[in-house]
């Protein structure tokens, strides 16, 4: 009987121990199974953290790229910048430096994320190194746009301190030719300047002109030089303009010396005007003219 009740039981046995194990295997695999959705979870998303970073700093690489033209533009030919360009160039340096600070936190913050992360992404890894080496070779680059800036400012200073120079000199040398350029004109106005007076015998007497012999103070044929010549008897004028003067008497004498073939007295029966026909042949011997007119 217990044989017989053995043999019944034991399929009945031989199943819930299968079913067990069976349960049991379920079990882990499902386990297994939600271990490695945990994990492509996690690495999934620190992949998009990663990706999210990557896409700041290349826009941050790209906004630099920009700067860095600009910055090209500005400083090429090595001319004088204008004050706004430098002020430009100046505060471009000083983004694209912040620029590169803000990429470095990123990239320590990436590589901060990667050591404490379970998942090890060795792409990523590659990419980071990569990053911090276009890090380091633009602060190289930012160096050499700061030696090149202050190059160019000393050579800003340098021309402007010779153009500075320069436009003194141009100054005095300006001066200077106004200065000759006044005594020229004074000295050509003092040679261009003659006097003449004309009246009768009497009025040139009464104006201390001639002496009783009829000569002319001190330089035509008059033998007696007065002490009292008083110049404001006659009229100043210009040689170069003065081409003559009306007479209309009818007697003309010079008293005073002029080569004749410089001039001519016009008229028939009486003369009606003094003619220069050479102004400087004219006023060579004298600068003064003395006519009686009677």
């Amino acid at each position: 009987m217990k044989k017989l009740l053995l043999i019944i039981l034991l399929p009945t046995l031989l199943l819930t121990m299968s079913c067990n194990k069976q349960k049991a295997e379920i079990e882990r695999l499902k386990a297994k199974n939600d271990s490695l959705m945990a994990i492509g979870f996690a690495k999934d998303t620190t992949v998009m953290s990663y990706v999210r970073a990557f896409n700041e700093i290349q826009s941050n690489l790209d906004s630099i790229k920009q700067k860095e033209n600009i910055i090209s533009q500005n400083t090429q030919g090595g001319t004088e910048l204008q004050a706004n360009a430098k002020d430009q160039v100046t505060s471009d340096i000083n983004a694209i430096y912040q620029l590169l600070q803000k990429n470095r936190q990123v990239v320590a913050q990436l590589r901060a994320k990667l050591k404490k992360s379970d998942v090890r992404i060795v792409e990523l890894e590659k990419m980071i190194e990569s990053l911090n080496k276009q890090i380091e070779s633009k602060d190289a680059e930012i160096g050499t746009l700061k030696d090149q800036l202050a190059k160019l400012n000393v050579q800003v200073e340098g021309l402007s301190s010779q153009v500075s120079n320069l436009n003194s000199k141009v100054d005095n040398l300006n001066t200077e030719n106004q200065a000759k350029q006044q005594t020229i004109e004074q000295k050509t106005s003092e040679l261009n300047t003659a006097y003449y007076v004309m009246g009768t015998s009497k009025e040139l007497k009464a104006k201390n002109v001639i002496s009783k012999e009829g000569g002319f103070i001190g330089l035509g044929k008059s033998k007696t030089v007065k002490s009292d010549f008083d110049k404001s008897a006659f009229t100043k004028i210009d040689i170069t303009k003065f081409k003559g003067l009306p007479v209309f008497k009818k007697k003309a004498t010079l008293l005073t010396t002029h080569p004749a073939g410089s001039y001519k007295l016009v008229g028939v029966k009486a003369v009606d005007s003094l003619v220069i026909k050479n102004y400087a042949e004219f006023w060579s011997a004298s600068k003064y003219l003395v006519i009686i007119a009677e």
